[in-house]
């Protein structure tokens, strides 16, 4: 077995030659989904688990399972848009390849998510305030985000498709904010709550209602 083939060879890989791997995948090279993903979930479970310090106790476990699920199923949503998006912009790619690509841009942002999980557990444990705490998370997931784009640029080279791309990444932004409201509570959550909060809400009223939080009791 090839160093790539293993779980952490194909990591290294996309960590340190993140365009060339989808390049390589859009020219046919069998992609290799299930690293992919099995290396997402542990980056985000990961991270989850350092959000989750914030609260501790139960939320610990809470949030390291919940966000691999907020990821997992931005991505699934968003995995029709990607297809469609591209197509018309004259990418020729199959859907198993491209299916391979955003499994790949999964494993991308779950890399760069990982190098700020120190960061997270450091606001984690040494802030009251769910505001800080709110906007740090924010601010990291836009920021993994912007860099991973630059994994798709070999995949999909032309200036249409590059369009095309940008467009997708701001309606996968919405769709993992709102995938984020769906599954609330992650950061916080009050006694005798469940597992997950009854009822419909926008997230921008759910971000509205965590900012309006700045201190939470302890």
């Amino acid at each position: 077995m090839s160093e790539n083939a293993t779980l952490l060879g194909t990591l290294n890989r996309l960590l340190k030659q993140p365009n060339a791997t989808a390049g390589a995948i859009a020219r046919g090279e069998t992609a290799s989904v299930a690293n992919f993903l099995a290396g997402a979930l542990a980056c985000f479970a990961i991270y989850g688990l350092a959000a989750g310090f914030f609260q501790g106790d139960q939320q610990i476990v809470m949030a390291a399972l919940k966000v691999p699920i907020i990821v997992f199923g931005t991505a699934l949503l968003c995995l029709p848009s990607f297809y469609v998006f591209t197509s018309l912009a004259g990418s020729e790619l199959s859907v198993s390849r491209t299916i391979g690509i955003l499994a790949g841009f999964c494993a991308v942002l779950g890399l760069l998510m990982t190098g700020m999980i120190p960061i997270a557990w450091l606001f984690s444990v040494g802030t009251e305030s769910i505001h800080i705490v709110f906007w740090m998370h924010l601010i990291m997931w836009l920021a993994a985000l912007v860099f991973a784009r630059n994994y798709l640029r070999d995949a999909f080279p032309t200036r249409p498709q590059r369009r095309a791309l940008r467009l997708w990444i701001f309606l996968f932004i919405l769709v993992s904010f709102q995938m984020a409201t769906h599954l609330r509570p992650i950061l916080w959550r009050d006694s005798g709550e469940g597992f997950f909060t009854a009822g419909k809400m926008s997230f921008v009223e759910h971000f509205r209602a965590m900012n309006a939080a700045a201190f939470p009791p302890r």
